[in-house]
């Protein structure tokens, strides 16, 4: 128990390290309550690599577990109760931690899971490698049909000069001219068709706002073009110019805004072989609006950059004007269109047709079309592997449709326009679907990837859905649920049954609030909040998100002659329930907070000690509190992670 006394006084980053050893695996609560008997028993007698001392280790967990039980049981009186729950359940998950074969199967599960994982990222290697070699190929096959009529041109060439030196009767001259300007469209046409973007500019592009973006001429090295290396220009046309440039009508300094450093000069990179011309500091000064088509906004206007260039081969024989778009951009002025203008790319790039009209899409699409394009940006934008669900697209389906059915088959042959899904608000609501949806995302990737990547967030279910989940569940059960009535707001949902009502809905957070203090924190303040849904009790999932609260003497010292004020979540109903009530009868919480997140000087649980060893001012080695930690999870079979867990900060 010396060891833990001494951990207790920790503060920086020791306090951060010593948080980290424990978690979901090893709760710290067990380390706390059980620190004499753990530190009572001979950790280092057990050789990890004999498995013959898998008896000796399995012993060593049941006397863990019948210690914390035995604890539990002695919790009594309205205080305990809570703690003997609490302890009952680390118990029972201790006891399933580690099955009978234990140490070398917790260890093969280890590598299965390894070698799972690497087959996973070779997989998607050996993709990304097939692709490279198609473009690869292509290129080659450019250069190969390039070179090839080339060669052609020459022999025509040279049949005309070998009919000017011997007449020949017959249209010979006639045809040789004709095959000639067939080949030389041919070589103009692959030319062009080599002039790619390898960047693309951004698809939604503010005014007065730096943007990059890269072109590449295949078959440039091939044409020693690098030699003389052409520029490049690049502006900004509209959606009706773009139609017109392609029909080959003259669009020529038809423009429909200006952008500054448009202009940049190729570059050969000898290494690859390749020609290409990097615009890094692009802006667009002012945009050139055209007329707007019914309930059309600004945000649905769509433009494209164009870029164009010159240069010629052979002795300036064959000149070259090439021109290429980019995909459609949106242009917006203020940071609050931003959402409406990502709403047209995504339904631009998702539905687009292949070789089609600039810009053409459909304007109504199906259901399931939908569904795919909102869970790929879903991932990509959160950044998560954990995207949307069955049961998550059926809620979405019942927002979008107002429709009660929670099959999603029902909506297969539901078609959804445009106009429903991002024109029209919602049923009773002053946002569309899609302005609710981005919300969503942004508050979970600026604030709750982690706790969504955990699975802590169910998000995706109404306030009566909740309710029905949280029913039969035990007080104190609670989940976290998008918003209905705010966007990008999450609210928290528990069961707690009183006179007054069984189920409470916490008002919404939204971005700002969590840039005030995280969610983490806020659960952490709120004591009655006991199991995250459905039963994974609340310090588990995300003690180790809490913010570490420093002790009170450091709390105490004032910086500049100022005093440090701490900012904490409390309900008003419920304030009697909460650590920091300041009347009332206490809770277990009051009398033995949780040592992962509250002052040390809350601990009076234990006399002190007048032996040096425990004495705070004394040398204390931190390594010595966390071998206990380490045997304790090496014999439970998870293997520790190598480097420190970050904590995250409010």
């Amino acid at each position: 128990m010396a060891v833990w006394i001494q951990a207790q006084q920790l503060q920086g980053e020791a306090l951060h390290q010593m948080q980290a050893l424990y978690g979901q695996h090893f709760p710290i609560e067990v380390r706390h309550y059980l620190s004499q008997w753990i530190e009572s028993q001979a950790w280092d007698s057990i050789d990890l690599d004999n498995p013959q001392e898998n008896i000796k280790a399995t012993q060593l967990l049941e006397g863990l577990v019948q210690e914390l039980q035995k604890k539990a049981e002695h919790q009594v009186g309205e205080d305990g109760f809570l703690l003997k729950i609490k302890l009952g359940h680390y118990a029972t998950q201790l006891q399933g931690s580690s099955p009978a074969g234990s140490l070398a199967d917790a260890m093969s599960q280890k590598h299965l899971q390894i070698n799972q994982t690497f087959e996973e990222l070779r997989l998607v290697t050996q993709d990304t490698e097939n692709e490279l070699k198609k473009l690869q190929q292509t290129q080659e096959y450019f250069i190969i049909q390039y070179q090839e009529s080339l060669r052609i041109q020459q022999q025509i060439r040279r049949a005309e000069h070998l009919c000017q030196q011997l007449p020949i009767p017959g249209p010979v001259e006639e045809m040789l001219a004709e095959v000639n300007a067939t080949i030389t469209d041919i070589i103009s046409a692959l030319v062009t068709s080599t002039f790619i973007i390898e960047k693309q500019p951004p698809q939604v592009l503010k005014t007065q706002t730096k943007f990059a973006a890269t072109v590449r001429l295949l078959v440039g090295g091939k044409l020693n073009v690098h030699m003389n290396p052409p520029q490049v220009k690049a502006t900004i046309i509209s959606e009706q110019q773009a139609k017109s440039l392609l029909k080959n009508e003259n669009t020529r300094n038809d423009y429909s805004g200006e952008i500054l450093n448009n202009c940049c000069v190729m570059e050969y990179h000898q290494a690859t072989g390749t020609l290409s011309a990097h615009f890094r500091n692009m802006s667009l000064k002012r945009i050139k609006r055209s007329d707007r088509r019914g309930a059309e906004s600004v945000t649905e206007e769509k433009f494209t950059i164009l870029f164009e260039s010159q240069f010629s081969v052979g002795g300036n024989e064959l000149v070259f004007q090439v021109k290429t778009l980019s995909l459609p951009v949106v242009v917006i002025v203020h940071g609050s269109q931003d959402n409406n203008a990502t709403a047209t790319v995504l339904w631009d790039n998702a539905f687009a047709e292949p070789g089609r009209v600039p810009f053409a899409v459909p304007d109504k699409v199906l259901w399931p079309q939908l569904c795919e394009a909102l869970n790929m940006k879903f991932k990509a934008e959160v950044q998560s592997n954990r995207g949307l669900t069955k049961e998550n697209l059926v809620f979405l389906a019942q927002k979008l449709f107002n429709n009660s059915s929670s099959h999603l088959e029902d909506y297969s042959g539901l078609s959804v326009s445009w106009s429903q899904f991002n024109r029209e608000n919602l049923p009773g609501r002053n946002y569309t679907f899609w302005q609710w949806f981005d919300g969503v995302m942004e508050v979970l990737k600026k604030h709750l990837k982690p706790h969504w990547n955990d699975g802590a967030i169910l998000g995706f279910v109404n306030k009566q859905q909740a309710h029905d989940l949280l029913i039969n569940k035990p007080d104190g059960t609670f989940l976290l649920r998008f918003s209905d009535s705010e966007i990008g707001g999450i609210t928290i949902a528990w069961k707690f049954d009183s006179q007054e009502r069984m189920f409470w809905n916490l008002m919404p957070f939204t971005t700002r609030d969590f840039s005030i203090r995280s969610l983490a924190d806020r659960l952490g303040d709120l004591n009655y909040l006991i199991y995250v849904f459905p039963d994974r009790p609340k310090d588990e999932v995300y003690s180790k998100y809490y913010t570490p609260v420093p002790c009170e003497s450091a709390t105490a010292k004032a910086v500049d002659g100022y005093v440090k004020p701490q900012i904490k979540q409390v309900v008003p109903e419920f304030v009697n329930a909460s650590a920091d009530a300041g009347g009332g009868s206490a809770t277990y919480m009051d009398q033995a907070p949780s040592p992962a997140v509250c002052p040390q000087a809350h601990y009076n649980m234990y006399p002190q000690n007048p032996d040096s060893v425990l004495d705070t001012d004394g040398d204390f080695d931190l390594e010595d509190t966390m071998d206990v930690a380490r045997r304790v999870e090496e014999l439970l079979g998870r293997p520790m992670d190598s480097q420190w867990i970050p904590h995250a900060q409010s």
